[in-house]
């Protein structure tokens, strides 16, 4: 079967972020295991199981910081710079193919990010966003309920996330998955994969 469509990761994948700036704002020690400790009130944040009201307390009691709410959300959005040379894959990908954005977010952070980076507006509205999902990667009933939403066949999807572990839940649904490390590698194994369709070639 065809490929037809092509499914973007966000954060690492076309957004970079680095939280050192936040946990410095915070307070937090700057470490691998920093924003493990709050693994449990991001996930259900991004789950949109809680209100950004709700997960600024948990925060809040995770890092025992003193913020304002709107100062909080600047603080966790200052984290983000756009990956040009994937951005561009995905334009020329766009051409082609359908594309889409499939990420686990939250409802500060993709607003900030859509406002931002308008480069990404050519996904237009072929948005697959956690929150309003109800769940998040790997558990299958995000990829269930971002396929329904757009009508598409497993079978025609190609879904690149920079997790090994979000790439292989995608194939365990019927999609080609590809685990993102740089633009060339990726670049590469979707030229392998979309190699019989006429006219991928002359994108590159």
């Amino acid at each position: 079967m065809q490929i037809k469509n092509v499914i973007f990761d966000l954060g690492k994948v076309l957004i970079d972020f680095d939280f050192s700036s936040f946990w410095q704002s915070i307070g937090a020690r700057i470490d691998e295991s920093f924003l493990d400790m709050a693994e449990e009130p991001i996930l259900l944040f991004e789950a949109g199981k809680i209100s950004r009201s709700d997960f600024f307390e948990d925060m809040k009691k995770v890092y025992s910081f003193e913020l304002p709410l709107t100062k909080f959300e600047e603080l966790w959005c200052n984290v983000f710079s756009p990956m040009d040379d994937m951005i561009g894959l995905a334009k020329e990908i766009s051409k082609k193919y359908n594309v889409y954005i499939l990420s686990n977010t939250d409802e500060i952070h993709f607003p900030y990010i859509w406002k931002n980076y308008p480069s990404l507006h050519f996904f237009k509205n072929n948005l697959m966003l956690s929150y309003e999902l109800d769940s998040v990667k790997p558990e299958e009933d995000i990829y269930k309920n971002a396929l329904k939403r757009f009508d598409l066949n497993p079978q025609e999807c190609v879904m690149i996330d920079d997790r090994p572990v979000n790439a292989l839940a995608a194939e365990k649904m019927g999609m080609r998955g590809i685990t993102h490390r740089t633009c060339e590698e990726t670049k590469e194994k979707l030229y392998k994969i979309l190699t019989l369709h006429k006219g991928f070639y002359k994108l590159f």
